[in-house]
């Protein structure tokens, strides 16, 4: 692994390359004798599209952590010419969208499935930084494509033993062949409703004023981990028309929270140089393209997360 920064070697050793995401003079450089580029340059507001075409341009395989539709839209519009080069990328691996539509994926085809959901639940003593928090804040408040407004109300679900509070989030699957939701919250209810309240107010906002309100909040919101667990969940469920659960999945981390971003990034690129370049692996991939659900819960389990199907 090379790692790269727009410090380079000053910051992150002498193996390490200088690359500024803002400068698209510094990508072609860093991309000599690569085979794949993990792209974890958040938060994800930026123009992909030179990075991406570059990455194509190179033969080299294209991944990032992004969960934003729009950013994941100017990748896949980028990505035209990929196929033809041989070259995967594959947009959105971390949690959402990517490990949600990995586990969301069997699901499609359970008879009787009307819709998908999906219920992300966060520690709150758990560090929080500002690019996670604007990824949080800057849907809220917007309108959904099927009409429902973003944190527009506060959901109850008991998972795993408890009662959690959830809000509705963008859940930023590609053309799922069946509706997907995804509902994010906290292990203190207090903080759901605490953006709930919010959500009017922020809908009203640009993106950019949300980004900059979220750089200023992140070291005030550092103030409720004292109060919080660091317990962290995931449940992926298929529901039938009346909304009964017909299946479903949970990931539960007992301790730091449901700490999982970068490993979908890592096994995508562990499978993309384990396979090569090629036809059948090219153009634009999702991490479930790659990944089996299997698979991704059996590295999970290893890595000491509480797994339970049924």
């Amino acid at each position: 692994m090379i790692p790269a920064s727009r410090r380079g070697p000053a910051t992150l050793g002498p193996e390490a390359r200088r690359v500024d995401i803002h400068d698209t003079g510094t990508y072609a450089g860093a991309l000599e004798g690569v085979g794949a580029v993990v792209n974890a340059v958040g938060p994800y507001r930026y123009d992909p599209t030179p990075l991406v075409r570059l990455c194509v341009e190179h033969g080299v395989h294209y991944v990032d952590l992004a969960e934003g539709p729009h950013f994941l839209e100017q990748v896949r519009l980028a990505s035209a010419e990929a196929e033809a080069a041989g070259v995967a990328v594959v947009s959105g691996c971390s949690t959402v969208p990517g490990l949600i539509e990995v586990l969301a994926r069997p699901f499609f085809d359970v008879p009787g499935a009307h819709e998908v959901a999906a219920w992300l639940s966060m520690g709150s003593a758990n560090a929080v930084s500002a690019a996670l928090l604007e990824g949080l804040l800057v849907p809220l408040g917007c309108t959904a494509p099927d009409g429902v407004r973003y944190f527009g109300g506060v959901e109850t679900r008991s998972i795993g033993g408890r009662r959690l509070r959830f809000g509705r989030h963008p859940a930023a699957l590609s053309e799922p062949p069946l509706p997907v939701s995804l509902h994010v919250g906290f292990d203190r209810a207090p903080l759901v409703y605490a953006l709930r309240a919010v959500t009017p107010a922020l809908g009203r906002l640009s993106e950019g004023a949300v980004a900059r309100l979220a750089r200023i909040a992140a070291p005030i919101a550092s103030l409720a981990r004292p109060f919080g667990t660091g317990r962290g969940v995931l449940r992926v469920e298929a529901l039938d028309v009346a909304g009964g659960a017909l299946a479903g999945v949970e990931v539960e981390a007992h301790s730091e929270g449901l700490d999982v971003p970068a490993w979908p990034a890592v096994w995508a690129v562990r499978r993309l140089l384990g396979l090569g370049k090629g036809p059948a692996r090219a153009g634009v991939l999702s991490l479930a393209d790659l990944v089996p659900r299997g698979e991704a819960l059996a590295e999970l389990r290893s890595a000491g997360f509480e797994v339970r199907e049924g």
